[in-house]
C-alpha cells in the first residue's frame, strides 16, 4: 500500500554531505544496503503529520537551540535493526526533538526509528557493516546546517520503502539558534 510521510529532519552543510555520501555509496557497493542510498545524508528527529505551517515550525525549533553550537560524528550504531553514523551535538538533537514532540505531537507511523545521527540503511546486511566498518569511520565536525521538513512518497508501502522512494524537502531554515541578549 503506498505511504506518504513528513520526515523532520537536520541536513548537513555540502562539505559534510559528500563525505557522508561517500559512506552512503560503500555501504550499498560492499553490503548492497540500497537503503543507505535512498535518502540524502540526513539526521531524523521526528515523523511528523501534516504540519501546514512548516516556515512557523522550523522557526519555532531554530529559536529553541542556542548559538553557537557544533555536532561531530562518531561510530556506526545500530538502532533496531537500522544503521546510523552517530552523532554528538551537545544536546542540540535531543531540544529540536523535544520541540518537534511538544509542537507535532506524537510522532504518527514511521519509516524507520529516528536518532541522533545519520541515518545509513535497514535490514540485516546492517549488522555485517558494523562488524565490517567498527573501527574505520573518520570524525567530521560542523557548526550549520538546515533543519527540514521532508515529503517522502513510498509506493511499495513502509515495509520495502527504499526499493521506491520519491522524496522532496518541502521547507527549509538555516538552523542558527538564538543569541543570549
Amino acid at each position: 500500500m503506498p505511504a506518504d510521510f513528513r520526515l523532520l529532519a537536520l541536513i548537513p552543510p555540502g562539505s559534510v554531505q559528500a563525505e557522508i555520501g561517500k559512506l552512503q555509496a560503500e555501504m550499498f557497493g560492499r553490503f548492497g544496503l540500497a537503503a543507505s542510498q535512498a535518502l540524502p545524508p540526513l539526521i531524523p528527529i521526528q515523523f511528523i503529520g501534516p504540519a501546514g505551517e512548516e516556515r512557523l515550525l522550523l522557526e519555532q525549533l531554530d529559536r529553541s537551540i542556542m548559538a553557537p553550537w557544533r555536532a561531530t560524528t562518531g561510530g556506526l550504531s545500530l538502532v533496531d535493526r537500522h544503521l546510523y553514523l552517530g552523532v554528538d551535538s551537545n544536546g542540540v538533537w535531543a531540544a529540536l526533538r523535544d520541540r518537534a514532540r511538544e509542537r507535532c505531537g506524537p510522532q504518527p507511523g514511521a519509516l524507520f526509528p529516528v536518532a541522533e545521527g545519520f541515518f545509513l540503511g535497514c535490514g540485516d546486511a546492517a549488522r555485517d557493516v558494523m562488524e565490517a566498518k567498527a573501527a574505520g569511520v573518520t570524525a567530521w565536525a560542523f557548526s550549520s546546517c538546515v533543519v527540514a521538513v521532508l515529503g517522502i512518497e513510498a509506493p511499495r508501502g513502509p515495509a520495502e520503502w527504499w526499493r521506491e522512494v520519491y522524496w522532496e524537502v518541502l521547507e527549509q531554515r538555516p538552523l542558527r539558534g538564538r543569541r543570549e541578549s
